[in-house]
């Protein structure tokens, strides 16, 4: 494993156990599943590539209210056990009244199984998101956040799915930037998707 993911590896697992005050070492296993769960264990293919799209449009900033389609793309890129590390990138589209929102970087995100079929979800970018609007020319950080995530057997869509509500933004510069923006954000594999032990 790189040093680099070492690192990142190490500083979500310190996240993750601080916000849900117990040890990485005491915490279940996950997987991500591509059949039906039998007694929370894998009957099928361990998947380790993840393609998402947004259900209905994320929320982006509230005012101007910005917003978009999203797709997601990713790899499992490591895992301890405890922690299921993911590397990708989001792309935004069709985000209306002449915006364009763009990543510069990557998305690093952590899922921690919490109960059966579902994972805690932190994650961070690596660079930012650039938000150019008639009067907008801005570049926020932090816009992923905790989450919750879902497999096919209790999600609301049919192939699992990943929640970020109101998780707050950070303008880094630009011009013109609102004060307050923050991420609302559900998104569904492409597949059904099962989190399994």
């Amino acid at each position: 494993m790189k040093p680099i993911w070492t690192l990142v590896l190490m500083v979500l697992a310190t996240s993750m156990a601080l916000a849900f005050g117990a040890s990485t070492a005491s915490a279940g296993t996950i997987d991500l599943c591509d059949k039906a769960l039998e007694e929370e264990e894998c009957p099928g293919n361990y998947l380790s590539h993840v393609h998402e799209t947004s259900v209905g449009k994320a929320i982006l900033l509230a005012e101007p209210k910005i917003e978009c389609n999203v797709l997601f793309l990713g790899e499992v890129v490591a895992g301890n056990g405890a922690l299921l590390v993911q590397e990708g990138n989001f792309t935004y589209s069709s985000c209306g009244s002449g915006c364009t929102v763009t990543e510069e970087g990557s998305a690093v995100t952590a899922m921690r199984r919490v109960g059966l079929e579902e994972a805690a979800l932190i994650g961070e970018l690596s660079v930012s998101v650039h938000v150019n609007c008639i009067g907008i020319n801005c570049h926020y950080d932090g816009l992923l956040g905790q989450g919750v995530a879902k497999g096919a057997s209790i999600s609301t869509p049919a192939n699992g799915e990943v929640v970020i509500s109101a998780q707050p933004a950070h303008a880094v510069k630009g011009t013109f930037c609102p004060k307050e923006a923050k991420l609302d954000l559900t998104t569904t594999p492409l597949v059904p998707t099962y989190i399994s032990r």
